[in-house]
């Protein structure tokens, strides 16, 4: 091989390289940035909800949709199962996220527990079209969410 020829495949493997990497950080930062997943742990007296919110986002039409997966156990009742998925909007002011639901989307064959158990160990935004739900959203880092209301911490969402 001549040297030219050696410069030349150097040069394009390294454009190659170089093209590779940009684009697994566009398509990383994009993938990533418009989803969240937290895991709650509820009680209301001796009931207990084990819980999955996922929450994806879009921020060009601030709107989005929760999925809520997770158990629910109560000694003095039956087990059971919650999985919805909330559409949402969102009005934001500063870091206060204004949330109202406007669509309620229950996945039947998995969902065994009635509303208003649910709405026990949930707020009626998760629970009910038209509710409301503000949180004061941090950002923890590049990789995570912390959600309040008040001075009160309620949750890490991880990206």
């Amino acid at each position: 091989m001549t040297k030219k020829r050696v410069s030349l495949l150097i040069i394009c493997l390294l454009a190659g390289l170089g093209f590779g990497y940009l684009y697994l950080m566009v398509t990383t930062h994009f993938r990533a940035a418009e989803t969240c997943t937290a895991v709650v742990v509820v009680f209301n007296k001796d009931a207990q909800a084990n819980l999955t919110l996922d929450f994806m986002y879009n921020r060009r039409t601030l709107s989005g949709i929760v999925s809520v997966s997770g158990r629910y156990r109560d000694p003095n009742h039956t087990e059971g199962t919650i999985r919805r998925d909330v559409a949402y909007t969102w009005v934001e002011n500063k870091n206060t996220f204004h949330l109202l639901s406007t669509n309620i989307n229950k996945v039947d064959n998995v969902e065994s527990l009635p509303e208003d158990v649910i709405a026990t160990v949930l707020p009626a935004f998760y629970v009910y079209p038209n509710r409301r739900v503000n949180y004061a959203i941090q950002p923890q880092g590049s990789s995570s969410f912390l959600f309040s209301v008040g001075k009160r911490p309620l949750f890490v969402c991880t990206r």
